[in-house]
């Protein structure tokens, strides 16, 4: 197996369950009718089509923060229940945004969202910590540490400068890079870490997800957590044998098993493997089950997917 070391306007006023988390949004890469043309009545002989699903469309609000509330409600999202989030557009063509969060000034953590197939909203991944997906405060501390960008350029102006081209791209679970173009050059980042990485081209998504059902969050969470670890203490993944783990209740037999587990992901054509601490999962009552992974700040990404696309290792 390669291994390649890894990685390091207007406001709203939302007063949900308690709570007045404040947005903003970002343009939308998505171009089509505003939610009220989408409304327009429509002829006898036909159905009415549906809204455009755009980050500015009150359902997106609502759902947001009503996503937000649910899971401040968590162990280790306490620091969600008075944020506020922003959104940014993912593209090309993926109809989807990450959502930033932010308390006091810091980024707490982030949501991926995605427009379902019919019609809704679904949560593809978010974290915590105070490196979250796609920050711009990392990807400015990465430039300036590779020396791409001169280090007396200040942060509001990296963020403001138009000239650079910055490009969110997520693929696919833990496929999540910028796009940063530079005069004449194209780097390609890590969304998470910053670190630069060996690629000359997008990559392209390793499987299709199809975004059928809407994310319910309504009725809380049964959550399995354990410390971090380095996956780099031991090596097993590297020349061990995956454990055969293809659903939840197997997840659980290994959690409960074995000491640690580590998830280990081929990236961008196997140009890098991407070893991960497994923390535990997070499991929705009315909706979708999470792997919890430790990479710059938990990580928790769809379950199902994730086992489709890496390997677990005791």
């Amino acid at each position: 197996m390669k291994s390649w070391t890894t990685w390091t306007a207007t406001c709203f006023i939302l007063c949900s369950i308690g709570f007045m988390p404040l947005h903003t949004s970002a343009v939308d890469s998505v171009e089509g009718t505003s939610l009220t043309q989408a409304q327009v009545k429509a002829t006898n002989t036909a159905a009415p089509p549906a809204p455009e699903l755009t980050s500015k469309s009150s359902s997106f609000v609502t759902t947001i923060s009503n996503w937000q509330a649910a899971l401040a409600k968590e162990k280790g999202f306490e620091d969600w229940q008075h944020a506020a989030w922003k959104s940014y557009p993912l593209g090309p063509g993926t109809h989807g945004w990450v959502i930033i969060l932010t308390n006091q000034e810091q980024e707490v953590g982030y949501m991926i969202v995605n427009a379902t197939d019919a019609g809704g909203y679904r949560l593809t991944e978010y974290g915590t910590g105070t490196s979250p997906l796609f920050s711009l405060a990392t990807l400015y501390r990465s430039l300036v540490q590779q020396e791409l960008i001169p280090s007396s350029t200040a942060y509001t102006d990296f963020v403001q400068n138009e000239t650079i081209v910055k490009d969110r791209l997520y693929m696919d679970s833990l496929t999540s890079v910028w796009k940063i173009k530079l005069e004449d050059a194209t780097y390609y980042l890590d969304a998470k870490s910053g670190e630069v990485l060996p690629l000359k081209e997008d990559p392209a998504p390793r499987l299709k997800d199809e975004l059928v059902s809407a994310s319910d969050l309504s009725q809380g969470a049964q959550t399995f957590l354990r410390p971090a670890f380095d996956p780099y203490e031991r090596l097993p993944w590297i020349e061990g044998t995956p454990l055969p783990v293809t659903s939840l209740p197997e997840l659980e037999v290994a959690l409960q098993q074995q000491g640690t587990l580590t998830y280990v992901t081929e990236l961008y054509d196997e140009q890098v493997t991407m070893p991960l601490a497994v923390l535990g999962y997070q499991q929705w009552v009315h909706g979708d089950t999470y792997l919890a992974l430790d990479h710059e700040g938990p990580r928790y990404v769809l379950l199902d997917t994730s086992l489709g696309l890496g390997k677990l290792y005791p």
